[in-house]
């Protein structure tokens, strides 16, 4: 019998949702799945265009110095970059990434402007939960396969040394063989 606990796939049934619009009728959400990561999601005005799954610890209220918030603050910025690609736009009235990145933090940290999204009252919550499902089955199945390589060099490793073993082993029997004979 095989048996399975799959209380890692489950994730908080409500999520806390902010959003900041950036251009032009085009924002980017936030979604924070609580012990998960977040959801990053480009919107031009309803319509979703990117939902994007980072899965990290930082939480909002203690961002500063985590080892993640670099990678996190780059995703808003691709994010950005596609806002503005299509838009002429000057350089210095575009938004800059880490200011966006703190202000949708701050906004889940103060509670200002938070929507408790749902699988009853939003269609992006069922695609983050599911795409967080596929996201650690997927991170799993990558752990696997290293170990599996892992092994695999191991053994290969050990075939080889055992060989080497052996090969040395006969060498020093006919080393001895000749050298008590004196046949060399």
């Amino acid at each position: 019998m095989l048996v399975r606990n799959l209380d890692f796939l489950s994730i908080p049934k409500e999520f806390a949702k902010v959003e900041i619009e950036i251009y032009d009728k085009k924002s980017i959400a936030l979604v924070y799945i609580e012990n998960k990561g977040y959801s990053l999601v480009l919107k031009d005005e309803n319509v979703i265009n990117s939902v994007f799954l980072l899965k990290t610890d930082i939480i909002p209220s203690n961002v500063n110095g985590h080892s993640d918030r670099e990678d996190f603050i780059n995703v808003i910025k691709m994010l950005l970059d596609r806002i503005y690609s299509v838009s002429d736009i000057k350089e210095y009235e575009k938004q800059h990434q880490e200011h966006v990145f703190l202000r949708l933090m701050d906004m889940l940290n103060e509670g200002n402007g938070v929507e408790m999204i749902s699988e009853e009252n939003s269609k992006i919550y069922t695609d983050i939960e599911k795409g967080f499902m596929k996201l650690e089955i997927d991170i799993m199945d990558n752990k696997i396969n290293a170990l599996n390589s892992s092994i695999s060099d191991v053994s290969s490793n050990l075939q080889s040394t055992v060989d080497n073993i052996e090969e040395n082993k006969w060498g020093n029997k006919i080393k001895k063989s000749i050298d008590q004979n004196n046949w060399g």
